[in-house]
C-alpha cells in the first residue's frame, strides 16, 4: 500500500465513521486526507500497519507535550528582524515551494508553476494549470531545481475524475517544458521524484517499481522494479537508493536497504533488518528507519526501534526510543514538531531524546472540530547559527537553538486573517542566512537578527 493508495483508504473509512458529535464538519475526511499529504514524511510499511496506520499518525501529528523539565542554558531572546520584502501570490492557495539560485519556485492548485525573485519578491514569471477546477492532489514537495531547470508536478489528464500526475521539467530561463512523464500515484511527496547524480529517479511505471531519466531529455535511462514491498527513494552522496519494507503480512516480513547504480540501475543490497520500518530520512551517509520494538504493531504506543545503517560499510545499530522520530534531520539530530505546538530533538546516532519545548507558537482551533487545529510548519535549520526555526499559520516564527532547545529568537510577519485549515501547515525554508516562509497566498523574505547566547 503506497501513499495515494493509503489516502483513499483513510478517506473511506472515515466517511464510514459517524462521530459521536452530530455536528462534526461533513468534510473531516478529506482534510485529515489533506493533513496526510502535505505533512507526510513517512511511507506506509504495507497491510501490516492494518487500520493502526491511523493511530500510528495521530501519535506522530501529536509528539509529546512541554518542555521535558531539563534546564536549558539561559539565552537572550531577541525579536529583531529585517523583513526584506512580502508578496501576495496569485491563485487561492499553494501546495509547496523550493529555491534556486536568486528565486523562489511554486506550484499549486492553479499554477502548475511560478518564479518570484528572491532579491525582492517580484513574480517573473507564471505558467497556469491547465484545469485549475481538477481536483489535483496538493504536492507535499518539489523534487527541486537543478541547472536552470524546475522539476515540479501536473496533472496528466486535466479535468478527468483521475486525473494522475506528470513530473515536469520546466526551463525556467525559457519557461518552457522540456520533457514530462507520468508517475504511478498521485502521492507528489519528497521520494517520488529524487534527483541524482546523471538524472532523476521517478516511481513509474507502477507503484513497485522506478525508472531513472534523463534530467535534461526525459529519456529512460534504466528500470528496476521489486515485489512484495512498499519502497521509499533517496539520493544520498548522489546515489539512488531504496529504503523497502514489506508490503502485507504474506511478504517476507524484512526492510531492505538498496543501492542502485546511478549508471545501469544495477541493485546491490546495503542491509537487512527484521520487521516492517518506516523510512525517517537521511543523515550524511546514513539512512535511518523506525520501527516498531519486539515485534509490535504500530499504534498509539509502545516502544520504537530507530535502525541506522551506514551505506558505506553496511554497518546497521539499532536503538530503542520512545517515540517514532519523525521529521527534519540536520546534522546529527531528529527534529518532531506536532500539532499541539511542541518540538522534540532526538539524537540520529542512539535515539536519545535531547530535548523538547512548547514552540509557544499560535495554533488555532477549528470551531466547526475543536479536535483538530492548525500545524507549525516543519523545522527549517540553518547550520552556520545552529537555529531552528519554526512558522504557524498566523505568520508568527520562532528560532530554537538546535543543541540545547534554548529560545534563540521570535519575529512576526503580518498576514492576512483567513479561515483555519486544521492540518494544513505553512512552510519554511532557510535561504541566504535568512528565511522564506509561505503562508496560503503569502510568500515573505525575513532576515533574524540574533542575540549571542549568555556563557
Amino acid at each position: 500500500m503506497n501513499a495515494d493508495q493509503l489516502d483513499r483508504a483513510i478517506r473511506d473509512a472515515l466517511h464510514g465513521w459517524t462521530p459521536d458529535n452530530p455536528g462534526a464538519p461533513a468534510d473531516i475526511a478529506d482534510r485529515i486526507v489533506r493533513r496526510h499529504r502535505r505533512r507526510s514524511r513517512m511511507r506506509v510499511t504495507g497491510a501490516a500497519l492494518g487500520l493502526t496506520g491511523i493511530a500510528f499518525g495521530v501519535l506522530l501529528a501529536t509528539g509529546t507535550g512541554g518542555d521535558d523539565g531539563t534546564r536549558q542554558p539561559a539565552s537572550r531572546v531577541s525579536k529583531q528582524s529585517t523583513l526584506l520584502w512580502q508578496t501576495t501570490l496569485p491563485g487561492k492557495s499553494w501546495d509547496a515551494c523550493t529555491t534556486g539560485p536568486r528565486a523562489v519556485y511554486c506550484r499549486g492548485p492553479e499554477y502548475d508553476g511560478i518564479g518570484v525573485d528572491a532579491r525582492n519578491g517580484k513574480v517573473v514569471w507564471q505558467r497556469e494549470a491547465k484545469d485549475a477546477d481538477s481536483g489535483g492532489t496538493p504536492a507535499g514537495s518539489l523534487p527541486g531545481v537543478r541547472d536552470g531547470v524546475l522539476y515540479t508536478y501536473a496533472d496528466h489528464a486535466p479535468g478527468t475524475p483521475s486525473a494522475g500526475t506528470d513530473l515536469v521539467a520546466l526551463d525556467v530561463g525559457s519557461r518552457q517544458v522540456l520533457w514530462k512523464h507520468e508517475l504511478a500515484d498521485d502521492s507528489r511527496r519528497r521520494s517520488s521524484a529524487v534527483l541524482f547524480d546523471g538524472g532523476i529517479l521517478a516511481n513509474a511505471p507502477t507503484f513497485k517499481s522506478v525508472v531513472a531519466l534523463d534530467d535534461r531529455t526525459g529519456r529512460t535511462l534504466w528500470r528496476y522494479s521489486w515485489k512484495q514491498a512498499d519502497c521509499d527513494r533517496a539520493a544520498i552522496g548522489g546515489v539512488p537508493y531504496l529504503m523497502c519494507s514489506p508490503d502485507s503480512e504474506k511478504a517476507p516480513q524484512r526492510s531492505t536497504v538498496v543501492r542502485l547504480d546511478p549508471a545501469t540501475g544495477e541493485p546491490r543490497t546495503v542491509a537487512t533488518v527484521e520487521g516492517p520500518t518506516a523510512y525517517i530520512g537521511t543523515d550524511g551517509d546514513a539512512v535511518l528507519l523506525g520501527g516498531m520494538a519486539g515485534g509490535h504493531r504500530f499504534s498509539s504506543d509502545g516502544p520504537v526501534t530507530l535502525t541506522r545503517v551506514d551505506v558505506g560499510s553496511g554497518k546497521v545499530s539499532q536503538h530503542r526510543v520512545d517515540g517514532l522520530p519523525m521529521g527534519v534531520v540536520a546534522d546529527g539530530i531528529m527534529l518532531a514538531s506536532g500539532g499541539n505546538g511542541s518540538a522534540v530533538a532526538f539524537s540520529a546516532d542512539d535515539g536519545k531524546r535531547l530535548w523538547s519545548r512548547d514552540l509557544g507558537l499560535k495554533l488555532r482551533k477549528d470551531s466547526r472540530d475543536p479536535t483538530m487545529r492548525e500545524l507549525p510548519s516543519d523545522a527549517a535549520v540553518d547550520l552556520g547559527s545552529r537555529v531552528a526555526y519554526y512558522l504557524d499559520p498566523s505568520g508568527h516564527l520562532v528560532g530554537l537553538d538546535l543543541d540545547s532547545g534554548a529560545m534563540r529568537w521570535r519575529g512576526q510577519v503580518p498576514v492576512p486573517k483567513r479561515q483555519v485549515e486544521a492540518g494544513v501547515a505553512p512552510e519554511l525554508m532557510v535561504y541566504d542566512h535568512g528565511l522564506i516562509g509561505q503562508i496560503g497566498g503569502e510568500l515573505f523574505r525575513i532576515k533574524p537578527v540574533l542575540s549571542k547566547a549568555r556563557s
